[in-house]
C-alpha cells in the first residue's frame, strides 16, 4: 500500500479497502477472541510472523488499532525467527510434532493459501466463483507470465465472463504491471501484489 500511495498515487483508488490477513488476524484476537475467552484486548499480544519487512511497518499504522491499541503488537521476520531459532540452538527437524492449537476453529481451504504469493486472490476467486456459480473452483491454474519472473496470470471463466487475474512478486514486478495499468495496456481485472 504504501509503494501504491508514493510511487502510483492516481492508482491508489483502485487498492482493496480490505485488511491484510496480517491485520485481519490481530483484529480477531484482540477483539472476538478477547471476548471468547473473557480478557480484555490491552491484556493479549499479537506477534505476527512474516516473510515481508514490510509488515512491521503495516502493523504500526494508525488505522490497524480498532480494538484501542495496535491489532499486531509486533512483527517479525521468518529470517529474524530463523536466527533466534539459530542462536537458542533450536532445530525444528528434531522437535517432537504437537497437536494445533485451535483458537477460533478450523480454517477453511481457502485459509490455508493466504500464506503464499497469490494466495489471497485465489481465495477471493474461489468464493467469488461458488458464489456467481453455485459450484466450488477446483484449480486455479496460475502460469509463469513470459518476461516477468515472479508474476504467475490465470484466466478464471465466471458465468459468461473471463476475468484475468495476476499475482506477483517483489515491487520490481508491481512497478512494471502498474505502469502498464496507467498507459492503458494491462488486461488484468485483478492483481495481487
Amino acid at each position: 500500500i504504501n509503494f501504491l500511495r508514493y510511487q502510483f498515487p492516481n492508482l491508489k483508488y483502485m487498492a482493496s479497502s480490505c485488511k491484510s490477513p496480517q491485520q485481519m488476524t490481530g483484529t480477531m484476537a484482540k477483539t472476538f477472541y478477547a471476548k471468547k475467552i473473557s480478557v480484555e484486548a490491552k491484556d493479549i499480544v499479537s506477534i505476527s510472523v512474516m516473510p515481508c519487512i514490510a509488515k512491521k511497518w503495516e502493523s504500526a499504522r494508525p488505522e490497524h488499532a480498532s480494538s484501542g491499541a495496535r491489532d499486531v503488537d509486533y512483527v517479525i521476520t521468518t529470517r529474524e525467527l530463523a536466527k533466534m531459532f539459530k542462536e537458542a540452538g533450536i532445530d525444528l527437524r528434531y522437535m517432537e510434532d504437537e497437536a494445533f492449537d485451535n483458537p477460533l476453529g478450523e480454517s477453511t481451504g481457502a485459509g490455508v493459501i493466504f500464506g503464499g504469493t497469490g494466495g489471497v486472490l485465489e481465495a477471493a476467486l474461489r468464493t467469488v466463483y461458488e458464489e456467481v456459480t453455485g459450484k466450488e473452483l477446483r484449480d486455479v491454474n496460475f502460469t509463469a507470465v513470459r518476461g516477468l519472473q515472479g508474476v504467475r496470470e490465470a484466466t478464471i471463466e465466471l458465468g459468461d465472463r473471463k476475468i484475468n487475474v495476476a499475482a506477483a512478486s517483489g515491487l520490481g514486478n508491481a512497478r512494471t504491471i502498474l505502469e502498464n495499468i496507467e498507459k492503458g495496456s494491462s488486461k488484468y481485472h485483478v492483481i495481487e501484489i
